[in-house]
């Protein structure tokens, strides 16, 4: 992908997500964070069964994980003009194993760079037909260099709508603009954007 050199810093373990820190920070109290997206515009997005999706794609929010930056699939900037930095295949089995597939917003930050807005797919990219589960963060800034080996941590903060086939590149990139536009009008809410400000994107000393 296309990105910025993070500060320096040293290299963390392979994944650290929220559920290695529960013992460091309170858990939220029922679905605050997200939850109007529930009701709003997801719901009015996921059609078919993208409701039943809801329950399992919120209970885990805000979730928080870290990683280093690997090679993907090399389209992102390629074929679609959207750069995706990806986790690899130990951070994305991390995961919580019934979240669910789709496409969710949050805040992202490489090394103890800027924490920057950011829209994420988690499954397996129906239009590519991969056979691997991968996880694939848009940060919505541009970056000046690759940023290949550095640490990446995200909040996903909410969930826009379930992974879709599309007829035609042009489709795909159409929905995936629109991802991104809900993103940020997302992360401008007043209860979303408290956690850019979350001591998790303080990279710790020696990580």
């Amino acid at each position: 992908m296309r990105g910025g050199r993070a500060h320096s810093g040293g290299r963390a373990g392979p994944a650290e997500s929220r559920m290695d820190r529960e013992q460091e920070r309170p858990a939220p109290s029922s679905p605050a964070v997200g939850s109007a997206v529930c009701e709003g515009v997801a719901a009015e997005r996921c059609g078919g069964g993208g409701l039943a999706a809801l329950p399992c794609a919120m209970r885990h929010l805000p979730y928080f994980c870290r990683g280093e930056v690997v090679k993907g699939f090399g389209r992102g900037s390629k074929e679609l003009g959207i750069p995706t930095a990806n986790f690899s295949e130990q951070v994305v089995e991390s995961f919580p194993p019934d979240i669910s597939t789709g496409i969710y917003y949050g805040w992202a930050c490489v090394g103890n760079g800027d924490v920057h807005k950011m829209v994420l797919s988690i499954g397996w990219n129906p239009f590519y037909r991969n056979t691997k589960k991968s996880v694939e963060t848009h940060i919505i800034h541009t970056f000046k260099e690759d940023f290949y080996g550095e640490i990446l941590s995200i909040v996903i903060v909410g969930y826009i709508r379930p992974e879709k086939n599309f007829d035609s590149l042009e489709a795909l990139i159409s929905a995936i603009q629109e991802d991104i536009e809900e993103a940020k009008r997302q992360l401008d809410l007043a209860e979303h954007l408290k956690l850019k400000e979350d001591n998790f994107f303080h990279l710790p000393e020696g990580k």
